[in-house]
């Protein structure tokens, strides 16, 4: 039937003009507006709303910040919005940033601009302009050096090197060893750099960070540009501005300097990356390796991690042949290695009763040995005095009668919460009514007043996370007591290492248990003297202790995702958490059973943690890797549907942390 609207007065179609059109991406997390939207660019802003550049739009009636991705010219009519103002016409989103974004996003079941607020520090006036005012620094003329010690102790070394030369991009996992680590560093920075090519070195802590950029400063005579946590959001945007522009060489910093626009990218260096701390926080919990893995992918960059452990995550990546793994020499590994030592239930037995003290007998001996010849340090599984304290009558866990969270006691036996820091004035144990509490874990300043009780004459410093000795301590007979991750450097190195407590962390169920228990004591062992003593003390598996003396991490690695392989787990497989209300989690997992082909792995009820809370419940649903995209891309469109029906959100993870 003919329409009558084109014959009626007042009814005629809207008059089609040619327009500057800008797509934007605009900063409003809803799954279904997840897509670049058309505006007009008034012609008094053609010549600065460029690709990457932060626009202000009206969107819903309201104004938001947005970044161009395209430019185009159309026709379009008189109802297409307009762009309000540019806000920085400086390109502050490259397009190679863009795509890894849209990776990372689509990977991670997030929209687009939730990933934006992860790579793209907020803006700085007067950083922008001070940088776009600077002369342009020259790129450093380098002298690529012959190779160095660190890297002859690797077989591959020297081709990995000589590939960066000549401006190729290898991906290699590495297991570092600490006395070469330094050198390998430099190396690859140097060929990288002599290429004409910009690297990123990323790691846990700023700490880590100021120390690298130090050491390559005064290797290289190169300044080295610090990122991320550890310098100013100013000095961050001012950082990424340059990068964008091609005039730094080398970025060092925390997590978020992954993301760094380093032009042109050569190489990413990842350390340690089985730390936590290099994960987000933030939805969608990606962490490093994750944003490297796509940015190589998308600009044709070098991958270099470095690490004492090696994680399954980056395992799974050698195993997948996307990179290959570099392995010492077992010359170089012997000479840059400690001899790692077992405490275990037959040496214990062996000991009479001294050995089932939580310090053995042992570990005191080798305690005295060492302080003849320098600083010792123990680490232990806590911080505190008693973290975690049970009823003496019945073992039952101490909990806060207000909130439910867990009670710990300092050293003058004051009891506090570790959730709402209340003082229970009165506690009786829920089970037995018994009102007497006992430590069930040790932590470190119980330990340092242990080892001071046994060891009288020695010195005996605590370090941890809250109160952390951060500076180099000097090469004198000392006692360090202290948590994982916050290990003083000595000079020279430790003349031994004891871990307490192994069977805290090696026995919990937890699937990373055994991964995270690894990193941490090769960790602390790696700052031992080459060839002094080190020694676990505690019941641990049997494969995690010859993985210890052997210290044959890339084997023990393989023996983890071997096992994950066969149990169905990531990185074998991809599997997703939905939390929510029963009814409408077994929606979704239903339509993602039926259309996505995945496998439903069990259901489970969520602790309510506010009273009064509707119940929630988390069901996890998984895929092989081969079907991952079919299985994503459809949560992608359930996501979408449900947002733009205004249905009631359930959570979605991929491969949460907590779980692997």
């Amino acid at each position: 039937m003919m329409s009558m609207q084109g014959m009626l007065d007042g009814f005629d179609a809207p008059a089609a003009r040619s327009a500057e059109i800008a797509r934007v991406i605009v900063d409003v997390d809803l799954a279904h507006m997840d897509r670049p939207l058309d505006y007009v660019v008034p012609d008094a802003l053609v010549d600065q709303a460029q690709v990457g550049s932060l626009v202000r739009v009206r969107f819903s009636g309201n104004h938001v910040d947005g970044w161009i991705v395209e430019r185009t010219r159309r026709e379009v009519d008189d109802h297409v919005g307009r762009v309000e103002s540019v806000v920085s016409a400086t390109p502050v989103l490259t397009p190679a940033l863009y795509e890894a974004s849209r990776r990372i996003a689509s990977r991670f079941l997030a929209t687009t601009s939730q990933v934006f607020s992860l790579a793209l520090p907020p803006r700085h006036a007067r950083a922008e302009k001070e940088e776009l005012a600077s002369k342009p620094p020259a790129w450093p003329t380098i002298i690529d050096k012959s190779l160095g010690e660190g890297w002859r102790a690797y077989p591959a070394g020297a081709a990995f090197l000589s590939r960066l030369r000549v401006g190729e991009s290898p991906r290699a996992i590495v297991t570092a060893l600490r006395p070469y680590l330094r050198a390998c560093l430099s190396d690859a920075v140097v060929a990288t750099v002599a290429s004409g090519r910009a690297v990123i070195v990323v790691t846990p802590t700023g700490e880590h960070a100021a120390r690298v950029a130090r050491e390559l400063e005064e290797d290289l005579g190169i300044r080295a540009a610090l990122s991320g946590g550890v310098v100013s959001p100013e000095e961050r945007y001012r950082v990424h501005i340059a990068a964008s522009l091609g005039r730094i060489p080398l970025v060092v910093g925390t997590r978020s300097a992954v993301w760094v626009p380093a032009t042109p990218l050569g190489l990413i260096v990842i350390l340690d990356d089985g730390d936590d701390r290099l994960r987000e926080r933030r939805f969608p919990r990606c962490d490093a390796l994750d944003v490297a893995v796509q940015r190589c992918a998308v600009e044709g960059a070098g991958l270099l991690v470095a690490s004492n452990a090696r994680s399954v995550k980056a395992q799974a990546l050698v195993r997948s042949g996307w990179a290959v793994s570099l392995d010492p020499t077992p010359d170089a590994l012997r000479a840059a290695t400690p001899r790692v030592h077992l405490h275990g239930e037959a040496e214990a037995h062996s000991e009479g009763a001294g050995g089932h003290m939580r310090i053995p007998q042992a570990a005191l001996r080798m305690l005295r040995q060492g302080l003849r010849t320098g600083p010792v340090l123990i680490q232990v599984a806590a911080a505190g005095y008693w973290p975690t304290v049970v009823c003496r009558r019945c073992d039952h866990l101490a909990r806060c009668p207000h909130c439910s969270g867990p009670l710990s006691m300092d050293a003058g036996g004051r009891l506090t919460c570790g959730w709402c820091d209340r003082e229970p004035t009165s506690w009786r144990c829920p089970q037995c009514s018994g009102r007497e509490l006992r430590g069930a874990r040790v932590g470190s300043s119980r330990t340092a007043e242990e080892i001071a009780r046994n060891l009288p004459d020695a010195s005996v410093l605590e370090s941890s996370a809250a109160h952390r000795i951060t500076r180099m301590l000097p090469a004198r007979p000392t006692v360090v007591v202290a948590t994982a991750g916050a290990e003083p450097p000595v000079e020279g190195g430790y003349a031994c290492a004891i871990i307490l407590d192994a069977a805290a962390l090696a026995g919990r169920a937890e699937l990373w248990a055994p991964e995270e228990a690894a990193r941490r004591w090769l960790d602390a062992l790696s700052l031992v003297r080459p060839g002094h003593p080190g020694l676990v003390v505690g019941r641990i598996p049997e494969s995690l202790g010859q993985m210890l003396v052997r210290w044959s991490p890339t084997d023990y690695a393989q023996r983890l995702l071997d096992e994950r392989e066969a149990l169905g787990f990531f990185p074998a497989c991809t599997m997703v958490a939905l939390d929510g209300t029963p009814a409408q989690v077994r929606q979704v997992a239903d339509q993602i059973v039926r259309e996505g082909g995945a496998e439903l792995v069990g259901t489970v009820a969520l602790p309510v943690t506010h009273e009064g809370e509707e119940r929630q419940v988390r069901t996890l649903v998984r895929t092989p890797l081969a079907d991952a995209a079919t299985m994503l891309a459809t949560l992608t469109d359930i996501r979408r549907s449900r947002a733009a029906r205004k249905v009631a959100p359930v959570k979605m993870s991929v491969n949460p942390p907590e779980l692997f």
